[in-house]
């Protein structure tokens, strides 16, 4: 499935909420709970939170369009203590269009857009057991860098990253 891949707008965000919590609710819940996933969800995931994410040129935040609705996004952020890396805080696409390139668009679209920036590596945070997200981000070429306990959500996560060409 081909997308448009654009910025973010305010529009956008109650769009990007249903993909973020239908995202959370399949893939996160079965590793975290379903009570850890809704008080993750109200905590970072607010219309508020996005918001400050449209609003912050410094960040990428951008959404994969359909057509009519809004399929998944991409978001990341300027590593503040290593000037070369660029933090990938989130890519999500609704459950329905798993499996349908959507997710590899966005991140593709992301490394790009990082690349620009001058920036020659990605960071990015993985829950352990999260199976799915870990081969989806080594078929992309990333690695695993580290281990660290997130207690946002009570469980193990791995540190993945990429270098960029160019």
């Amino acid at each position: 499935m081909n997308v448009d891949i654009r910025p973010a707008t305010r529009e956008d965000i109650a769009d990007v909420q249903d993909v973020a919590e239908r995202a959370w609710y399949e893939a996160h819940a079965p590793i975290i709970g379903e009570e850890t996933t809704e008080a993750f969800l109200e905590a970072y995931y607010d219309a508020e939170a996005f918001r400050t994410l449209v609003d912050a040129p410094e960040r990428v935040f951008d959404v994969a369009d359909a057509g009519a609705s809004v399929v998944g996004f991409v978001s990341g952020r300027p590593d503040e203590e290593s000037p070369g890396t660029f933090n990938l805080n989130r890519v999500y696409v609704h459950p329905e269009r798993w499996r349908d390139g959507v997710g590899r668009q966005l991140l593709d679209h992301f490394e790009r857009k990082v690349a620009e920036r001058g920036r020659k590596r990605i960071s990015l945070g993985v829950m352990a057991e999260n199976d799915r997200a870990i081969s989806f981000y080594e078929a992309a070429g990333y690695h695993q860098k580290d281990t660290f306990y997130d207690e946002n959500i009570d469980t193990d996560s791995y540190v993945f990253g990429k270098e960029l060409d160019g």
